[in-house]
């Protein structure tokens, strides 16, 4: 009968005389094991393995999970927030709570974690993010803590995809991110939702880009110099701020964002606020539809988001929502162009 044991490391050495000799390891631990899997002298090597980790005390996932739920930080979360991540931390707990927290730092685990994803998204693929999620941001936490030196699942590919033309960042969404974000984070929503730029944009945007009026740079991924005029609510921002470096966002310790810290800042400060669905990337989606509402055109639209015109109907007809500002606008527009039909007949 075939045994299959998780929480083992095969490693492959290619010898001298060309051959190649496999060993087997007990990942939590690093011993060695003896034989070879489904022999019982292997097996009897691995439950030894698994006993003397036992009787070491070994910290495990369960005790990170705890801290997580104990922590001012998720106290501090709304209590939707708080809501749910019951089911998901129970259910982590259930699958993973045994695992050492050695293992969990080695790219093993992250293995395994992304399978289990894969797995899960067979039957729900939101929930298979959302579970997946939950375990990432306990890592992040405890990393932060400094329980554990890495995160390996600082990034993955999300499973669920939808439309997110209709996820736009209302008025008083803003304004409750706004009152509980860091000031690094209120300075990226201010620049995101009055210009458009993308989050690597406005990571790396030096003060030198901008002359008091316009921010204007060479956008990260296409290349695209552009201008953008910035609204005096933007103005009034940027210029109440101390220039403390080239940058005009900056970390508490005076260096740069890197993606993966601007992105916990970011969900940690939605979470405070009680905000769950929107993402960063929606600020973008805002500003285009916000210039929508306002009349501006598609060539407008994709010379101030640094969209190439052939693909800018194509963009814009996913970010920006199909919103009862944006309909009555069109009822406007043809009004007026019926009103003004009619007069050139009159004449």
């Amino acid at each position: 009968m075939k045994v299959k044991l998780k929480g083992v490391n095969t490693v492959r050495k290619k010898l001298a005389t060309g051959g190649v000799a496999v060993y087997f390891y007990h990942r939590a631990t690093g011993k060695k094991l003896e034989g070879r899997p489904d022999t019982p002298e292997f097996i009897s090597s691995f439950a030894a393995a698994e006993k003397a980790m036992r009787e070491r005390g070994q910290r495990d996932l369960n005790e990170l999970v705890t801290a997580f739920e104990t922590s001012t930080y998720f106290d501090g979360l709304s209590s939707d927030t708080r809501d749910s991540y019951v089911w998901r931390l129970k259910k982590i707990k259930a699958k993973w709570g045994s695992c050492p927290i050695e293992g969990l730092q080695e790219d093993e685990f992250r293995a395994d974690a992304l399978a289990w994803h894969q797995e899960l998204g067979k039957t729900s693929r939101r929930s298979a993010d959302n579970l997946l999620a939950g375990l990432a941001r306990v890592l992040s936490f405890s990393k932060e803590m400094g329980t554990i030196r890495i995160n390996v699942l600082g990034t993955f590919q999300r499973l669920y995809k939808s439309d997110r033309s209709e996820m736009v960042w209302s008025d008083a969404d803003v304004t409750k991110f706004l009152s509980v974000a860091r000031p690094a984070m209120v300075t990226a929503m201010y620049i995101a939702k009055n210009t458009g730029l993308r989050q690597k944009d406005i990571r790396e945007l030096p003060w030198s880009a901008y002359d008091g009026k316009n921010i204007t740079l060479r956008t990260s991924k296409t290349g695209a110099p552009i201008k953008t005029p910035c609204p005096k609510e933007l103005r009034d921002h940027l210029d109440s701020l101390t220039r403390s470096g080239p940058l005009i966002l900056i970390t508490k310790t005076g260096r740069s964002f890197k993606k993966r810290y601007f992105n916990d800042c970011w969900r940690e400060d939605c979470d405070a606020a009680g905000i769950e669905e929107l993402n960063f990337h929606d600020v973008r989606g805002t500003a285009a539809t916000a210039l929508a509402e306002a009349g501006a055109t598609v060539p407008m639209i994709a010379s101030l988001m640094g969209w190439s015109q052939a693909t800018a109907q194509k963009i814009i007809d996913t970010y920006v929502a199909r919103t009862s500002n944006l309909a009555s606008a069109g009822i406007t527009l043809l009004e007026k162009h019926r009103r003004k039909k009619a007069r050139s007949k009159r004449a």
